[in-house]
């Protein structure tokens, strides 16, 4: 057998020995990236000891590859590791959104009184002047009316109360 040459079954053990580490590290869980590790589209980054400065254009589901380009040019580098990058400059990342304003209740349950009265105010003078209309024309609809006005108004107390637990909540 000549030197440079190597047995079969040295090379068949090698390789098996290759996969069964290969496939050990594949199966160990991946660290997750914090999220203001991830990298974002926009991020201006270089690779190893290298000078050049990348923009990432694409990445991955899972943040650990992204695809690169030189500004200026059409060279992209594509499944670049983060793991390699160099962050040079980081995109805006968008702001957390603002707590929610607190709600003056006092000025809510106001507003909801004036708008009972209102309303109330309001119908009660259309059913009075539609009552007045059907009695000239003969037609005795005055107790329907009137069910729908005491109807309208405890629905509309049905709904304050719900409208109250709601505030309560908050």
């Amino acid at each position: 057998m000549s030197p440079g040459r190597r047995s079969a079954k040295a090379d068949s053990t090698d390789i098996s020995a290759k996969l069964a580490e290969a496939l050990a590290q594949k199966s160990k869980p991946e660290e997750k990236l914090k999220p203001h590790d991830v990298p974002e589209v926009g991020d201006k980054v270089t690779i190893g000891s290298s000078d050049t400065i990348y923009a990432i254009i694409k990445v991955s589901h899972d943040g650990r590859k992204v695809d690169l380009n030189l500004p200026g040019t059409m060279f992209e580098r594509y499944r670049v590791s983060v793991d390699d990058l160099n962050f040079i400059e980081r995109s805006p990342r968008k702001p957390k959104e603002p707590p929610k304003p607190r709600v003056n209740l006092e000025e809510v349950r106001e507003h909801i009184t004036s708008v009972h009265h209102s309303m109330i105010e309001h119908m009660t003078g259309e059913v009075a002047a539609l009552k007045k209309y059907l009695q000239k024309k003969g037609v005795s609809a005055g107790e329907a009316l009137d069910k729908f006005s005491e109807t309208t108004e405890e629905q509309w107390k049905v709904a304050v109360k719900a409208i109250e637990k709601t505030l309560d909540e908050e």
